[in-house]
């Protein structure tokens, strides 16, 4: 019986904050779970949008993840400019911090299960593929946050991070701009992503991130 208010109660919120923060039409389908210690920073209408028919809680955001992992507040702030574009089976544990700028844009696919305390900061463009599982304390950042020069010549600040489809990157990763990671891939504890990956399947490890395995497979 609990339960079942709780959930109720977690609908009437998320109803609540459909109409403040989507558009109306969409809002009436509660395609997103929000928890109440979610805390929004800036999210104007019509920053996010779905690729597929809509339906009641498509996207879970601010609910548990992994037990004791999770001790970051949950945060979404998108500038006004800045879109988040999701699929179906979205879920973004207790902890995430969802960041996007004005120019960013960020996609996610079919089936995406984020755990807790994972941070995305997205400038450019993060496009991440379908069926992506992602441990705890993650990040993902598409920009170096401060201009760097090499020898008086200005070095590329930001750059896109693409992900491919049915890709494991595992907990304390980092993952920076111009990164590339193919389909099937795993990524191992406490990496370093600051490279395009070419080849599927494989192990990848390391600070900075390398091929460590080819050949590699995994399910939930």
């Amino acid at each position: 019986m609990k339960n079942k208010i709780r959930i109720s109660f977690y609908y009437f919120y998320s109803l609540l904050w459909s109409f403040r923060y989507l558009p109306w039409r969409m809002a009436l389908y509660i395609p997103i779970l929000v928890h109440p210690n979610v805390r929004v920073k800036r999210l104007p209408k019509g920053a996010i949008n779905f690729q597929v028919p809509l339906r009641r809680g498509m996207f879970f955001f601010g609910f548990d993840g992994t037990i004791g992992q999770s001790n970051c507040r949950s945060l979404i702030d998108i500038s006004p400019g800045g879109q988040l574009i999701v699929a179906d089976g979205i879920a973004m544990a207790r902890g995430t911090r969802l960041v996007i700028g004005s120019r960013g844009l960020m996609t996610i696919g079919r089936n995406f299960w984020c755990n807790g305390d994972s941070y995305f900061n997205c400038t450019t463009k993060i496009t991440i593929g379908d069926d992506n599982m992602y441990g705890w304390d993650m990040q993902f950042n598409t920009s170096d946050g401060h201009h760097v020069y090499e020898n008086g010549v200005e070095k590329s600040m930001e750059g896109d991070i693409t992900i491919g489809n049915h890709v494991w990157i595992a907990s304390h990763c980092l993952v920076g701009k111009g990164s590339l990671v193919p389909d099937g891939c795993v990524v191992a504890q406490r990496s370093l992503v600051t490279k395009v990956f070419d080849k599927p399947n494989c192990l990848i490890g390391g600070m900075p991130a390398k091929i460590l395995k080819e050949g590699y497979t995994w399910k939930e």
